[in-house]
């Protein structure tokens, strides 16, 4: 059974893009945890309609719901996977303090994209602050947010990329795939 390949990193890292890409090369199937997260919630809910997002999950019930929901998605992803997937995690799913380490190493070939702090603010900032950072000062809270996740990647992570710049996401979807080969981390 081929092992799935998972993307984790800070919100607006490139997980969801380069992992739509690397499926499309592989062949493979590609899934997202937040549309995981979503679907689940609309079958549980579906008095909830077709505008449902992890944005608004977290506003209607809150964070330990929220936590809590987003770990039994992943357990139920566990359960049911066949392997062979490209996955792009939510960005708070590596610190979900419902899951265990075990669990999430679990999920198959960990890959950290690893992006600066200032860049990934400014991609966030561009589509609206989100509810975790609202308040009077968002940049400082993803300042914070950010040094409380970046060592949980690297932990995590079995192969770290730093994404040291803005450019066509095939570039470095061509270095994500080598790095994968060259750390006989892919089974193709």
């Amino acid at each position: 059974m081929a092992k799935n390949i998972v993307f984790l990193g800070i919100k607006h890292c490139g997980k969801s893009t380069q992992a739509k890409l690397l499926a499309q090369r592989l062949q493979r199937e590609f899934l997202d945890s937040d549309e995981l997260l979503v679907e689940a919630y609309r079958r549980q809910y579906p008095e909830a309609g077709s505008e449902v997002s992890p944005r608004l999950i977290m506003q209607k019930h809150g964070g330990e719901f929220f936590r809590q929901f987003e770990a039994q998605v992943i357990r139920n992803f566990l359960q049911d996977d066949s392997g062979g997937k490209v996955l792009a995690l939510g960005g708070g799913v590596p610190v979900n303090s419902f899951l265990s380490f075990e669990e999430l190493k679990q999920l198959g070939v960990l890959v950290y994209l690893d992006v600066d702090m200032e860049t990934a603010y400014r991609r966030i900032a561009a589509g609206g602050i989100p509810p975790f950072l609202a308040g009077d000062d968002p940049h400082g809270k993803f300042q914070t947010l950010f040094a409380e996740r970046t060592p949980c990647y690297r932990k995590l992570a079995d192969l770290h990329i730093a994404v040291e710049q803005e450019g066509p996401a095939e570039v470095l979807n061509d270095l994500i795939f080598d790095k994968l080969r060259e750390n006989k981390l892919l089974d193709i």
